[in-house]
């Protein structure tokens, strides 16, 4: 039978994800269909996103408010996009209706030609927004510590004690190659912590 589902994404535990929920309710996805995260979309490492792409089967269909709810990332949005093509789920962008996957099979080489290219324009588009963003967010911080003002974000693993060693434990699975969603397991902390830990500690995978 086939299901229809939803991936919801916020870029931080500050963003309220409610708007995505009516839209997706609206259309008449229930609650227990939507898949939310509260994460960046720099990488398709986030736990219900991965969780929704193991159940989803042949025939059913996962929405988005946005191809930027996907990712932010030029090339993982080329990529999961090519993966559902082949497993034959279709996608639908509430925003974005053109990059809706096609129910039936597309012969037409010209029409294939300007789906990708439109893809690859609107994948581009994300993440250069994500990067401008960025660099928005690292101009305000340099100028608010320039005036002594900026406070960065506290994650709950402090120096000292327990915590300072399950703190340095996570690093080490970091850099050894865990999965994100292998610590979070491992050592019962939220994503959004263990993403904070990193950015903190300066480490890019």
């Amino acid at each position: 039978m086939t299901k229809k589902y939803s991936y919801i994404r916020v870029s931080s535990i500050d963003q309220n994800e409610n708007r995505q929920i009516e839209s997706m309710k609206s259309i008449g996805i229930s609650k227990k269909d939507m898949f939310i995260d509260k994460l960046s979309g720099k990488n398709t490492d986030r736990p219900k996103y991965q969780e929704l792409k193991e159940i989803v089967q042949k025939g059913d269909i996962i929405v988005f408010d946005s191809i930027t709810r996907l990712s932010r990332n030029y090339e993982d949005i080329k990529d999961e996009y090519q993966y559902y093509l082949k497993k034959g789920v279709f996608l639908e962008f509430i925003k974005e209706p053109i990059l809706n996957t096609p129910k039936e099979r597309v012969d037409d080489i010209v029409q294939i030609a300007l789906a990708d290219v439109i893809l690859s324009l609107l994948a581009a588009f994300a993440q250069k927004e994500r990067e401008d963003i960025r660099l928005r967010q690292a101009e305000g911080i340099a100028l608010a510590k320039a005036k002594g003002k900026f406070k960065g974000r506290k994650t709950k693993l402090i120096e000292g004690g327990e915590e300072e060693v399950r703190r340095n434990a996570i690093i080490k699975a970091y850099n050894e190659g865990t999965s994100i969603a292998d610590i979070r397991k491992t050592y019962k902390v939220g994503t959004g912590t263990i993403y904070r830990l990193l950015n903190r500690e300066g480490i890019k995978r």
